[in-house]
């Protein structure tokens, strides 16, 4: 089983329904209890100022060097509609894959995490 662990940086929520629908409905997708625990890490919301130490925290903890992290809805990967924000701004984090989408599609969330996952594998 694949653990996901969800980060929110300020989501509406409508990704959070969507990536939930999209772990319940896959065989090999399960929700990771802990950041410690998670193979792959979503990323959803535009990244206000004030989550920004807070997410870079977790970065530098949890994932940088441990498990790839996907940009799940377009707020996450450039701040839309608000017109900055997201990773876009925060160039020293690595993404591993871009699910763009005003929402994503569940079909396109299960391949964001096999193409985040293979492209992990692929590098080691």
């Amino acid at each position: 089983m694949i653990a996901v662990y969800h980060l929110n940086a300020g989501s509406t929520g409508i990704e959070v329904r969507i990536l939930s629908e999209a772990i319940r409905s896959a065989r090999n997708l399960t929700w990771a209890a802990t950041p410690a625990h998670a193979d792959i890490f979503v990323l959803t919301g535009p990244i206000p100022l004030l989550l920004r130490p807070a997410l870079m925290n977790v970065w530098r903890d949890f994932i940088a060097d441990r498990a790839p992290l996907i940009a799940l809805g377009r707020a996450s990967i450039d701040g839309h509609p608000f017109g900055r924000g997201g990773l876009a701004e925060l160039p020293e984090i690595q993404v591993a894959a871009k699910i763009d989408g005003d929402p994503p599609t569940v079909a396109a969330i299960q391949a964001g995490i096999v193409q985040a996952l293979n492209a992990r594998t692929a590098k080691h």
